[in-house]
């Protein structure tokens, strides 16, 4: 039930556009279908006019020629000249660039997570590995042990068992086997870190971290980046987003921007000039995001040459300005408040653009590729196996020093026992 607004009753109210391209038509004809049902409800006429002047919409709204203008984002500046309505919807400033290519898909087998280079190097690590632990064993094996029906194995059965050993690890599921001698143990337990290491990145969440990628590799992916970034921020003239940049302090990411607009001279007096400037892939067009939303094919030919970068910034919003003594201002908020509370305004607004625009502006989501681990990513790991190695090889070393130090020692201790004995 709609409360008939006594200022607005038999009124006929002077709607202007803000008109300078054909970008706008389908928020202007949303705002008609808004102000068409204000109304029908309210009781009230109204004439339509546009203009592309923004001084020329000053004047008239000042001058009561327009009684309300149409669409306008709130600005320090605008606020002090108009009143504002209730907002229509939140805008937010956003970038607009040239479209970048999405990555093609790519197959993704068993094998992808790891390069090849590293399947190769893991196959010979494991088999260095099982010829070494087969010298130890064979090295510590005395023919007492070799006569034991359940530990004698002939050389090539001990290696063959060994290298199922190691490759099963792989797998978590080791056959039984257990080092008898210190450098065996000591190659088996880094085996088994090693093991642990790349079974660990060889899981789930690894491999989709890796494999799932983002469809487009956009230039900049924050506002500090795009400050950075060799694309040179454009605006248009007398646009909302001038404003916000142009109040931004020295060292914050808005005055950077400007900064670096204002030595490139990139103020546009169009949107056209700016959409082909942004073409060129030079330039970065800064609007709040319903409009560039509408800019991506901006040739109209159903190519997306342009799109959104992912950042949004700055949050703002739409609304309809007017005469800041107008006496249409209450009815006015009540009957858009209305169409707030309904959802209409957001159905209008949000949901029904056009085709080729909705096509442009869809997400670009991610996608599945093969993207695996390269060796020189995983060169550490296999360098720790590679000090395991040693670290066996010293403690082999280690105990044939002492082995053989012992037994020297004996041998004196023997001959001295013996010389005491004849003495």
């Amino acid at each position: 039930m709609w409360i008939v607004q006594k200022d607005l009753y038999n009124a006929h109210l002077q709607v202007c556009f803000w008109e300078c391209n054909s970008h706008l038509d389908f928020f202007n004809t949303q705002i008609k279908v808004a102000v068409e049902t204000l109304k029908k409800y309210l009781h009230f006429n109204v004439t339509y006019h546009s203009t592309c002047n923004y001084d020329e919409i000053v004047a008239k709204v000042q001058t009561n020629k327009c009684d309300v203008v149409s669409i306008m984002i709130a600005t320090p500046k605008r606020t002090k000249l108009f009143e504002n309505l209730i907002p229509i919807s939140e805008a937010k400033l956003g970038i607009l660039i040239k479209a970048v290519p999405q990555r093609s898909h790519g197959s993704l087998s068993v094998f992808t997570p790891l390069d090849s280079s590293t399947w190769v190097l893991l196959f010979v690590c494991s088999i260095l590995y099982a010829l070494l632990l087969t010298s130890y064993e064979q090295k510590y094996t005395t023919a007492q042990t070799e006569t034991r029906s359940n530990n004698c194995f002939k050389r090539s059965e001990k290696l063959l068992d060994i290298i199922a050993y190691n490759f099963s690890c792989l797998i978590y599921k080791p056959v039984s086997y257990t080092p008898q001698h210190s450098p065996a143990r000591m190659l088996v337990s880094w085996w088994w870190v090693f093991v642990m290491v790349i079974v660990s990145i060889y899981t789930g969440k690894i491999v989709s971290f890796r494999s799932v990628i983002p469809a487009t590799e956009y230039p900049f992916t924050t506002l500090s980046e795009a400050v950075n970034s060799e694309m040179i921020p454009i605006v248009v003239h007398t646009w909302a987003t001038e404003e916000f940049l142009q109040n931004g302090t020295p060292h914050s990411n808005l005055g950077k921007l400007w900064k670096k607009m204002s030595e490139a001279n990139a103020i546009s007096y169009s949107v056209k000039e700016a959409l082909e400037r942004t073409a060129t892939g030079k330039y970065m067009f800064i609007a709040n995001v319903p409009y560039l939303k509408h800019y991506t094919n901006f040739m109209a030919d159903g190519n997306c040459r342009l799109m959104l970068a992912p950042i949004e910034f700055l949050p703002s919003y739409l609304t309809l300005i007017i005469n800041k003594n107008s006496k249409y201002i209450r009815g006015l908020n009540y009957g858009i408040n209305r169409l707030r509370e309904s959802g209409l305004l957001s159905l209008w607004l949000d949901h029904n653009l056009p085709l080729e625009m909705e096509t442009c502006v869809e997400p670009r989501k991610s996608l599945v590729t093969a993207t695996p681990l390269m060796l020189k990513e995983l060169r550490h790991i296999f360098t720790m196996l590679g000090l395991g190695l040693l670290a066996s090889v010293l403690v082999m070393v280690a105990e044939q020093v002492l082995k053989r130090h012992s037994h020297v020692k004996m041998q004196l201790i023997k001959m001295f026992t013996n010389n005491t004995h004849t003495g």
